[in-house]
């Protein structure tokens, strides 16, 4: 076998032609569970599934249990399914690759009516772990090893505008941006705000308004819309956000780990711009902060024009004292945010 990607496994659910095994995990949470559930419902049909599926919490879960529920034969199907929720794979792996020969043996020996599937919900998979990757390499040589990871800005407005077509809506990719700016770029929360989005519109287009009155905006764009202000000098606006945000009891430390990361993101685009590079080109140096959020540096040259280089280098520090007297003094945190947005407006 190999290594599955989305469309891979698309295709083999839609044939009906099942792997013995799967592996699914990621740091796409949505997908996995989708396609969990997806796996489940293809090969057993719903009025069997009393017989036929068995769904395991993997930390309450022995090896003789899953080994009991493969081994059963199928009711009135073609299949069995059994699918079990964060079980701690990488714990049968020795540290030479060698494996509890029970564990391998259940592995290797999967009934041709059965299908197991390994959903990782909440534990995450190190490939680079040698215990996981002898984990990988296993389930690789009889099954599926499925890795779900977060989709890039331009498949998930592809996504929202393909989703609200099926509810009889019609979605630009304009607007699909900003329900992505709104509401960040969590799949499940996406997808739930955009059928509130089709509900209230009903069908045809989905304009500006719909959105603006049935999105919940994220905390992380609400930050990311504190710093816009301080960049305009709206004073009155600002604040009136920071309160917002300690009224919501939001996280000091996060408020202020998102702001920094705004104000970071202008400085990197104004010291490009400065050398006479693209600012674009950060995405190659910051892959893991950038690749395929391009929207963030475009926000961030446009947010940053009126500042300097050094301007910014200043607003940084700030951020950074602020840091330090936030995490090592006793000073009220609100208080603190109030002082900083006066710095920041002055800089």
């Amino acid at each position: 076998m190999a290594f599955f990607n989305e469309d891979t496994l698309k295709k083999q659910i839609k044939s009906g032609e099942f792997s013995r095994v799967y592996l699914i995990y990621g740091d796409e949470g949505y997908l996995k569970q989708f396609y969990a559930n997806q796996i489940c419902n293809k090969t057993v049909d719903k009025d069997f599934a009393d017989f036929n599926l068995k769904k395991l919490e993997g930390k309450e879960t022995t090896l003789n249990e899953i080994y009991d529920c493969v081994s059963s034969f199928p009711m009135m199907a073609e299949y069995t399914c059994t699918l079990v929720r964060d079980y701690p794979l990488n714990t049968f792996a020795g540290d030479r690759g060698k494996f509890d020969s029970d564990f391998q043996g259940m592995i290797t020996d999967i009934p041709e009516s059965s299908v197991l599937v390994f959903w990782m919900d909440t534990i995450t998979v190190d490939e680079k772990d040698k215990k996981w990757s002898a984990v990988i390499n296993l389930i690789d040589g009889v099954g599926a090893c499925v890795k779900l990871d977060k989709r890039t800005r331009s498949a998930l407005e592809k996504l929202l505008v393909t989703s609200a077509a099926k509810k009889e809506c019609t979605l630009s990719r304009e607007m699909a941006g900003y329900i992505i700016n709104l509401v960040g770029e969590d799949m499940s929360t996406l997808q739930n705000e955009l059928n509130k989005v089709c509900s209230y519109a009903g069908s045809g287009e989905i304009a500006k308004k719909h959105i603006d009155d049935t999105v919940i905006v994220s905390v992380e764009a609400k930050i990311f819309a504190l710093s816009r202000m301080i960049a305009k000098g709206e004073a009155d606006a600002a604040f009136e956000t920071l309160g917002n945000l300690f009224k919501l009891r939001e996280e000091p430390v996060m408020i202020l780990g998102v702001l920094s990361k705004a104000f970071a993101d202008m400085y990197r685009v104004k010291a490009a711009k400065e050398k006479g590079v693209s600012y674009m080109n950060l995405a190659n140096v910051f892959p893991s902060t950038y690749k395929g959020r391009g929207f963030l540096l475009d926000n961030a040259s446009r947010d940053g024009a009126g500042y300097t280089v050094q301007q910014l280098k200043e607003a940084l520090f700030i951020l950074s004292d602020t840091d330090r007297r936030l995490k090592s003094t006793g000073e009220d945190p609100k208080t603190l945010f109030e002082e900083l947005i006066l710095r920041l407006l002055r800089v």
